[in-house]
């Protein structure tokens, strides 16, 4: 069973309190992981602005004292080593690399005891009406989307650059090293 918390801050997943109702709202587990999946902001950020001009509300997170962008410095700490809220099995995955390396995805399954397929990789799932910027049109061929390049469609957006602080930066390039062409997005 996969659970998601997207967009709720690590430690209110981690909390003592919901440690205590897992098995009680999940069940229990023989073994459990806690996956951190962190996309790169330039795309991730785009992707969410896009979203929020259709539906409103993808710019909030579940959280009344952070900001997408917070929630995503957090994420980028918990992925480098510098907090360490997960404790179950922790497997931190890099969605660019993800995206477009399949030795990568061979290395995830074999961490997770699976058994690995790509069986799935072209699917675009409706759930939320698919890709932000796509929708379901590239459903049966995923791999096609343009995904690692959403950025580019809001270089030009004063609110998207407002995304981008020092912090971001950093981790950013921690993590994805430079991502070519958003330098032009440093006000």
């Amino acid at each position: 069973m996969i659970y998601s918390y997207e967009d709720f801050p690590l430690d209110q997943v981690a909390s003592d309190k919901f440690e205590h109702n897992h098995d009680l709202y999940l069940g229990k587990s023989a073994i459990r992981y806690d996956l951190l999946i962190i996309r790169d902001p330039f795309n991730l950020f785009a992707s969410r602005l896009k979203a929020s001009s259709k539906v409103g509300h993808f710019l909030s997170v579940n959280s009344q004292n952070k900001t997408m962008v917070n929630l995503w410095i957090d994420y980028a700490k918990e992925y480098l080593g510098e907090t360490n809220y997960l404790k179950h099995n922790k497997i931190c995955i890099n969605y660019n690399q993800w995206f477009f390396d399949i030795e990568y995805r061979q290395k995830i399954a074999k961490k997770l005891q699976m058994e690995f397929s790509d069986a799935g990789i072209d699917i675009v799932f409706g759930l939320g009406g698919g890709s932000s910027f796509d929708g379901k049109q590239f459903d049966g061929q995923a791999t096609s989307m343009n995904v690692l390049n959403r950025w580019q469609k809001f270089c030009d957006n004063p609110q998207y650059k407002n995304f981008f602080n020092q912090e971001v930066w950093e981790y950013s390039e921690q993590i994805f090293c430079h991502i070519p062409g958003t330098e032009s997005l440093i006000k």
